[in-house]
């Protein structure tokens, strides 16, 4: 089942989020329950907690999930050599550091890969 967004993209202050077409799992779709992550929502309950900032170093963009999972819902894209600012990071269950991202006006993004970040991301854990 593929599901498909109407809205392609939203700027905010600089930043162009490019929403994702969103596909079902082969093994979802065959009723095989994958491996439970813990996703969250957009509106991921944290406080912010970092002062920090960085730049998204991935070649083209990078993807901003719905919690620190790749697995996760992607909300968005952020171009390389974007400013995002932090609110703090969490390590998952495999070890990966993800961190919680900002734009320039403050509005929520949602979790980013730390490699993706030039700095690895916030100093600060959720």
């Amino acid at each position: 089942m593929r599901v498909r967004h109407v809205l392609t993209g939203v700027a905010l202050s600089g930043i162009t989020l490019v929403l994702a077409d969103t596909a079902m799992p082969a093994a979802q779709a065959a009723g095989v329950e994958a491996a439970a992550v813990t996703c969250g929502n957009a509106n991921w309950p944290h406080t912010n907690k970092d002062n920090g900032y960085g730049k998204v170093s991935k070649s083209g963009s990078a993807a901003v999930h719905t919690g620190p999972y790749g697995a996760c819902t992607i909300v968005g894209y952020v171009s390389k050599g974007t400013t995002v600012y932090y609110d703090c990071y969490s390590v998952n269950d495999s070890g990966n550091k993800w961190t919680w991202i900002r734009d320039a006006n403050g509005s929520s993004l949602g979790w980013i890969y730390g490699a993706y970040l030039d700095d690895g991301g916030a100093t600060a854990r959720c």
